[in-house]
């Protein structure tokens, strides 16, 4: 640490050639991440209201309301009524607390297992880890989706919780929601749905007549959804979201804090302090975006998601891993030799994708900041790597 500070001006030179290194998303090279360039209306009201604290509820009681507020309009967009809910440091940590919910509801169980699919998150098993929860992972069809045969044959005495996901991270396939529900119908086991990236894409989907399928707070046995704004929801990182059902819960098995300036209160979180600027920016960008908005996005994310898949289907050599779902592509190879050298060579030429060894698949999400002009000079490099290596 310096002994005397700097100028400002030093500190944002410095500052300016340290960050170089970073990608930035309208450069058009990232191609593999499931976050986006907030709307510039969110930046500025984030920055506005930068020192909220909604780990201290009791002082901002005006951020506080309006969380709600948002909870309650988001809940209605997922096809429920009187829903509660907060919004996280992303969808990590919303996984966390539903796994532990899930735990905490059965306390009669001594090994709790939760069942979920082979292509659900990290974040599951980080959770297990932390909770001491066993995860029973299901196997997957041909065409990467949930084999629902070996799914309900995981289920047992010990089965605590089941996940279904809406917008896997590989290639955002929707699990077969309404079917899971039926095999917890009339059982004492809490059904989350994963919807981190899904969440902010499927109702708009379905506006546009591009997805019918229920996945959400419409299917009677859904206890939780997790969604992030910060994905196609276009806000500020980190903005992450749990919404429930049952609202005793919070009263359940609620966090007690009782030393706050802003008084007593109960919560489902992990963390403390928490940023309420991000939590008002999402306010703020759904009031100016609307249903037309996001739909609007969407649209355009699927127009592109199409060309690309059109375009990748003229390549030999390589081919679609699955139809997509919604704006996320897999790329694999005809033949089953690894992805991992079509990978090296995309990196070579700064093309940033997700690459899932297990699944032998490379991965673009088509998001806002990924324009038409970038896939197809994705698409010219891509079909130039091919050739070179004779795949």
């Amino acid at each position: 640490m310096l002994k005397n500070g700097l100028e400002k001006q030093e500190i944002l030179r410095i500052l300016e050639e340290k960050l170089k290194l970073d990608k930035l998303y309208d450069s058009g090279s990232i191609l593999g991440s499931m976050c986006t360039e907030p709307l510039d209306l969110g930046i500025e009201i984030c920055m506005k209201y930068i020192s909220k604290n909604l780990g201290d509820p009791g002082l901002f009681l005006g951020t506080t309301a309006l969380e709600q507020e948002l909870v309650s309009e988001i809940g209605e967009l997922f096809g429920g009524k009187h829903i509660m809910g907060t919004f996280t440091t992303g969808g990590s940590e919303a996984n966390l607390i539903a796994l532990r919910i899930a735990k905490k509801l059965r306390p009669d169980i001594k090994n709790p297992e939760v069942v979920l699919s082979q292509s659900a998150h990290i974040s599951f098993d980080k959770a297990a880890d932390l909770l001491d929860i066993k995860l029973r992972k299901a196997h997957l069809n041909e065409d990467f989706t949930l084999d629902m045969n070996h799914f309900e044959s995981l289920m047992n005495q010990n089965t605590c919780g089941v996940v279904g996901i809406a917008g896997t991270t590989s290639l955002g396939l929707v699990d077969p929601i309404e079917e899971i529900g039926k095999k917890t119908d009339g059982k004492d086991i809490s059904f989350h749905i994963d919807a981190a990236f899904g969440g902010f894409v499927l109702p708009f989907l379905e506006n546009l007549n591009l997805h019918s399928s229920p996945w959400d707070f419409s299917v009677k046995s859904v206890d939780s959804i997790t969604a992030d704004p910060h994905k196609m929801g276009m806000g500020v990182i980190p903005t992450g979201g749990i919404f429930l059902r049952d609202k005793s819960i919070l009263q359940k098995i609620g966090f007690e804090i009782p030393y706050l300036a802003g008084g007593n209160f109960k919560h489902l979180h992990i963390v403390g302090t928490r940023p309420g600027g991000t939590i008002i920016a999402f306010w703020a960008i759904l009031k100016s975006l609307g249903i037309n908005g996001f739909n609007k996005i969407v649209e355009k994310c699927m127009d592109n998601t199409n060309y690309l898949v059109k375009r990748i289907g003229g390549i030999k050599g390589i081919k679609i891993a699955t139809k997509p779902v919604m704006n996320i592509v897999g790329i694999t190879t005809e033949n089953g030799d690894t992805i991992c050298k079509i990978d090296e060579e995309l990196r070579k030429r700064n093309w940033m994708t997700g690459k899932f060894e297990k699944l032998n698949l490379i991965r673009v999400v088509v998001m806002p900041h990924v324009q038409k002009v970038h896939l197809k000079n994705f698409v010219k490099d891509l079909e130039n790597i091919v050739k070179i290596l004779k795949f």
